[in-house]
């Protein structure tokens, strides 16, 4: 009707006031449609004020939940896809004793039913690790051989407890001894005594009871607790540098790689502990040398270099630490970056920065030796923190080592780390980003700079 209209009106048939009409109701649909779009555009403007801190708060829980939904299952077969119902089942029991929950408390409960999962799938070799100190202290003291001084092209069939013991001849008469004792007895003493330095190494750290005690099913505190590794010991040594300097000479005995976290007593020139550290170590060499001898000494290096080929014959032996996934050079060039990144640091940072900057830097890394991180880890601000926590509790490629790259990351990134305004931040709820740490703003709060 309209077009016939404007065709009359154009050719002079028809009335003027009919002409006005009709070119009054075309304009009126033209300013309508212009209304209605720019009430869209008014809308789509103030959603979008809306959707910034709804999409920058969220952004974690949705992150990580994407990161555990395609993980697991492709990792973990049919028992990954366990790790949505267990979420739910633990957000459906939050609910109920809170009405909602903050994106931080979200991620919390995901790292939570990451780690049951997690635990359960790695719940394979009940303290292997001791059991290979246990052989290599039995071949000691029965005079067999105690190295590994060839390349291994394949896991030893007999068990995991022949795989090569690779720690320095000083602990072999500990570790004798310990041999000499009842198999069970032994895992029981060796499992409540690294219980006790786990809770004494995080309630140094800073965390309150009921989070020391949350953080024993974390997989890395859990698989360094299960398989009975020496790294619970040296993270007990790390704790407590801030009072004991000199103890960190102590951790090269037990894990070469504890070396870069000794540079700490050098960048802070403490001299005297780190004198009396040295001092420690020569006064345990020398007072076991008569019982090791030097030719363990020689079969203890040659072990190390045999054990660099094994890992080119099998890439697991590696676990998740860089050096199986770049060149060698690159490797190299990686940890030395972030050694010297941790260096540039003082004080308590600069040694968070040296745990995390050992396990960088190790060629051999299992997800028990992410307990070095906790300091730095801690430094992090809440939704970081959440989703490196996350991000270690599976054991492949990518998890491990992007939680690495979040780690260093924020020592140069401006607003990854956790600052004192973050104490005075609240999210829509009302609430503070659920940190491990509380009000307390960096790791070691009883010590000063």
């Amino acid at each position: 009707m309209s077009a016939s209209v404007s065709l009359a009106c154009w050719g002079g048939t028809r009335p003027a006031t009919m002409c006005g009409v009709a070119a009054y109701g075309t304009m009126w649909r033209m300013r309508a449609g212009e209304n209605r779009g720019s009430a869209r555009g008014a809308r789509l403007r103030r959603l979008v004020p809306t959707l910034d801190p709804v999409a920058a708060a969220w952004w974690g829980p949705v992150v990580l939940g994407a990161f555990a939904i395609l993980w697991f299952p492709m990792e973990a077969g049919k028992h990954g896809l366990l790790w949505a119902p267990i979420f739910l089942l633990i957000a459906g029991a939050a609910l109920g004793v809170r009405r909602r929950l903050s994106p931080t408390e979200v991620m919390a409960l995901q790292v939570l039913a990451m780690a049951l999962l997690s635990d359960y799938l790695l719940a394979q070799d009940w303290q292997r690790d001791l059991h290979i100190y246990l052989l290599a202290g039995a071949n000691y003291m029965n005079h067999a051989a105690v190295y590994t001084t060839i390349a291994l092209q394949s896991q030893p069939k007999a068990g995991v407890e022949f795989l090569p013991f690779v720690y320095a001849p000083p602990t072999l008469p500990f570790f004798g001894l310990l041999s000499e004792l009842p198999r069970r007895l032994v895992d029981v003493l060796w499992v409540a005594g690294s219980v006790a330095a786990v809770l004494a190494s995080l309630r140094t750290f800073g965390l309150a009871w009921r989070w020391a005690l949350l953080a024993l099913i974390w997989p890395p505190v859990e698989q360094g607790l299960f398989s009975g590794n020496v790294v619970i010991p040296s993270l007990l040594i790390l704790a407590a540098a801030t009072r004991i300097g000199a103890g960190l000479a102590l951790g090269p005995v037990l894990k070469p790689q504890n070396g870069i976290v000794l540079l700490w007593l050098l960048r802070e020139r403490a001299w005297r502990p780190l004198g009396v550290g040295l001092l420690a170590v020569l006064l345990l060499v020398a007072a076991t040398l008569p019982l090791t001898g030097i030719e363990l000494w020689r079969q203890w290096i040659d072990g190390l270099f045999a054990l660099q080929q094994s890992m080119r014959y099998s890439p697991g032996l590696y676990g998740v630490g860089l050096g199986r996934y770049l060149p060698m050079w690159a490797f190299v060039a990686v940890a030395a970056v972030t050694v010297l990144g941790a260096l540039w640091v003082r004080g308590r940072e600069g040694l968070a920065r040296l745990g995390l900057a050992s396990a960088v830097a190790s060629p051999a890394l299992y997800i028990h030796g992410f307990v070095f991180a906790i300091p730095s880890f801690l430094r992090l601000r809440a939704e970081w923190l959440w989703l490196a926590a996350g991000l270690t509790c599976v054991y492949g490629w990518p998890g491990p080592q992007l939680a690495l790259g979040i780690g260093v990351a924020a020592w140069f990134v401006k607003g990854m780390a956790r600052n004192v305004a973050d104490e005075a931040a609240a999210d829509g709820l009302g609430r503070r980003p659920l940190h491990p740490l509380g009000s307390v703003v960096e790791p070691w709060p009883a010590a000063g700079d």
